[in-house]
């Protein structure tokens, strides 16, 4: 008899299982905390746990064909998830300049220019921004832009996604004039006072109203995003991510799907990937669209279980970085403006419903409390029609509720699916937008936890980096760059914060049953880390931060080394 086995013994295995999803209610039950049983050892076989327990539980499962590992203390814990990021978007933006990190616009529009003197003489300048942190925080124009590089079409892309700056010859390239029309709620151009275009636009499609006019990335261009994504996932500790609004990097939904099989036939693809189509690429508001079968049988079956296709993405508003968040008062920094929801009145009623009756499990993006009482009267119209709970319904961000809101998220048996980071990121700008009052609603962690809400963590990268381990630091200091805290009240524990990105995204993601947990039977995706990363505390860590040294998707080593 053969014991090929992997068996990791000496440290601290922290497996997320036998525990209640919030501190407090694990103390009740109980158990230590949310991060449930505590081990020494784990072994796994093949792709799945065999045993997690003590080492001398453990190590007698060794034999001599096993690979055994002393951690010598260091830490365990199952592999990360993320519900909601972008992949191929991360993998084309990793080539793109990145301003913002400087003090003011001056010097982020130095770092461009030294940017285009390194491209060939007839090449666009695409390049991402945030001017969140530049004194005044306005958006470049195109005037901006022609003085720092008056030669060549300059595009910049919002981090957020809901945002473009273009220089004049961008403009003229995409046809874009004093004539070029507003879409309400997707596409607004901003206007000098003669009517001209700032060259910035914000909304949804603003990306899309210059994408025919550049270059399309190629085949081979798509395949090597996802791989550079991917490489970046692992190493992060991420074992499972998900392409949300899959095509809406202007690569077109099928050309991405294709990309996704390439990079996984051709053994590029270390991690599962679930796709995550945009229903406005499917058609028309008042037509049913494919269901979530009809996607997948496009993908050849060997490959069908790492491209899972469950969810489908919709927005209701934008971001409140770009104030295209959809609020029901005015933003404190914009008497009169309350931002504009995406899309026709009435159009995400029935996409929601028309989804629902496809099979989907919809995810759409809701980031003001106007947004998110949009999405939840179409989810109740739709469980009006047939239940839902049992779909999983999930609201992408969820950031600006009130007690009613979370009440009605309960009720209807909805994921809130949020990302901590961009607090970090942007606080300061949400109490800004916001005032005090209202921000101090924003990531209502505790509340949606201790309501009973199933609570998911994911990064929406690449609009921040998306590390993991940073998201759950972010959701235990719930501040922004200067240190305030948006709410003393809302912060989490280290260990709710990691079962959210463990448990509870895998409950979103539809796998719990297989994965998020390490106990037998379950999946062996797991992550290897220097430190403990349930005794952050709530400043910053004492000494040194955890690190990712390995990560294991399926029983195979796909990011550093077990030693």
């Amino acid at each position: 008899m053969t014991h090929e086995y992997t068996v990791l013994h000496g440290g601290l295995v922290i497996t997320l299982d036998g525990a209640a999803p919030t501190d407090g209610l694990s103390r009740a039950a109980g158990a230590a905390d949310a991060a449930g049983i505590r081990a020494s050892a784990i072994a796994f076989a093949h792709d799945r746990i065999i045993a997690v327990g003590s080492d001398a539980d453990v190590l007698p499962l060794a034999g001599p064909d096993s690979r055994v590992v002393d951690l010598r203390g260091r830490i365990v814990v199952p592999g990360f998830r993320d519900p909601h990021a972008h992949p191929i978007g991360e993998g084309i933006d990793a080539a793109k300049p990145l301003v913002g990190g400087e003090d003011d616009l001056r010097a982020g529009l130095r770092a461009l220019s030294d940017a285009a003197s390194r491209l060939a003489p007839d090449a666009w300048l695409l390049a991402r921004y945030d001017q969140t942190r530049w004194r005044g925080g306005r958006h470049p124009t195109r005037d901006d832009l022609d003085r720092a590089i008056p030669d060549r079409p300059v595009l910049l892309a919002h981090v957020s996604g809901h945002a473009v700056a273009a220089n004049s010859l961008a403009l003229a390239f995409a046809g874009v004039t004093s004539e070029t029309e507003d879409v309400a709620g997707r596409r607004a151009v901003e206007r000098d006072d003669h009517g001209e275009p700032t060259g910035v636009v914000t909304g949804t499609d603003a990306w899309d109203l210059f994408a025919d006019a550049m270059p399309a990335p190629s085949a081979a261009d798509l395949v090597a995003a996802v791989a550079r994504a991917a490489s970046r996932l692992v190493a992060d500790g991420v074992v499972a991510s998900a392409d949300a609004d899959l095509g809406s990097d202007g690569t077109g939904l099928e050309p991405a799907i294709a990309a996704y099989v390439a990079a996984a036939t051709s053994g590029r693809l270390p991690l599962s990937i679930s796709l995550m189509p945009g229903l406005v690429r499917m058609g028309p508001p008042d037509a049913d669209p494919p269901g979530p079968a009809d996607i997948a049988a496009g993908i050849p079956a060997g490959v069908r279980h790492r491209l899972p296709i469950r969810a489908a993405k919709l927005k209701a508003d934008g971001a409140m970085t770009t104030r295209t968040a959809w609020l029901r008062d005015d933003y404190a920094d914009a008497a009169g403006w309350r931002g504009l929801p995406v899309g026709e009145p009435g159009a995400l009623d029935e996409r929601i419903l028309r989804a629902h009756r496809a099979g989907w499990q919809t995810c759409t993006h809701a980031i003001g409390d106007a947004a998110v009482d949009a999405v939840l009267g179409a989810l109740e119209a739709a469980d009006r029609e047939a239940p839902i709970a049992a779909r999983r319904h999930r609201i992408e961000h969820a950031m600006l509720l009130d007690d009613a809101a979370i009440a009605r998220i309960r009720r209807l048996g909805v994921v809130a699916s949020m990302q901590p980071e961009f607090v970090a990121w942007a606080g300061d700008t949400y109490r800004a937008r916001l005032g005090d009052e209202r921000a101090a609603r924003m990531n209502r962690y505790r509340s949606v936890l201790d309501a009973g809400i199933p609570l998911a963590f994911g990064s929406d990268r690449p609009v921040v980096a998306g590390r993991p381990l940073d998201g759950i630091a972010a959701a235990v200091r719930h501040s922004g760059p200067s240190g305030v805290r948006l709410s003393d009240a809302e912060a989490i524990s280290p260990a709710e914060a990691l079962r959210a990105w463990t448990v509870g995204a895998a409950h979103a993601m539809g796998d719990e049953a297989d994965a998020g947990r390490l106990a037998i039977g379950m999946r062996a995706d797991l992550v290897l880390l220097s430190h403990d990363p349930t005794e952050a505390p709530a400043r910053g860590h004492r000494g040194a931060a955890p690190r990712v040294l390995a990560t294991v998707v399926g029983g195979r080593v796909v990011h550093g080394e077990l030693r």
